[in-house]
């Protein structure tokens, strides 16, 4: 791998999206907060609200990990390009694989996002159904 810095490179943007992921997991968590006070009557989203917060936990493992494996893909691959030859192909690998993590958090975010909608819907659906009896 002739440009070493290049998975070093991608790191503010796997920050940025662990920033926003975490601020995700925290507002998850003060809503479940909110909706404990009563939760025989908000049963069903707790669970769901549940599994959103697995999809965020999964998602930043995902992110941890992307970063970790571009850190060594560029520490690897700086290796190689001083001569310290430990296989040319180890750099690559393990930035491929950095990207396939990335790609699944990313891909994790997107089903939380859109189950958020869903339960946010279905939550304020039946806050008007109990106002209005």
């Amino acid at each position: 791998m002739e440009k070493w810095y290049l998975p070093i490179t991608i790191l503010p943007g796997i920050g940025l999206l662990i920033l926003s992921t975490s601020r995700l997991a925290i507002s998850l968590n003060k809503e479940m907060e909110v909706l404990l006070q009563e939760a025989s009557t908000y049963e069903q989203i707790l669970h769901k609200k549940l599994a959103q917060l697995r999809l965020l936990t999964y998602s930043l493992t995902g992110l941890y990990l992307t970063t970790a494996l571009m850190v060594l893909s560029g520490l690897v691959s700086v290796t190689q390009s001083f001569g310290l030859d430990a296989q040319h192909s180890w750099g690559l690998l393990i930035l491929l694989v950095g990207v396939a993590f990335l790609f699944i958090s990313l891909i994790l975010l997107i089903i939380y996002s859109v189950q958020a909608v869903s339960i946010r819907q279905k939550h304020f659906s039946e806050c008007l159904d109990k106002d209005q009896q």
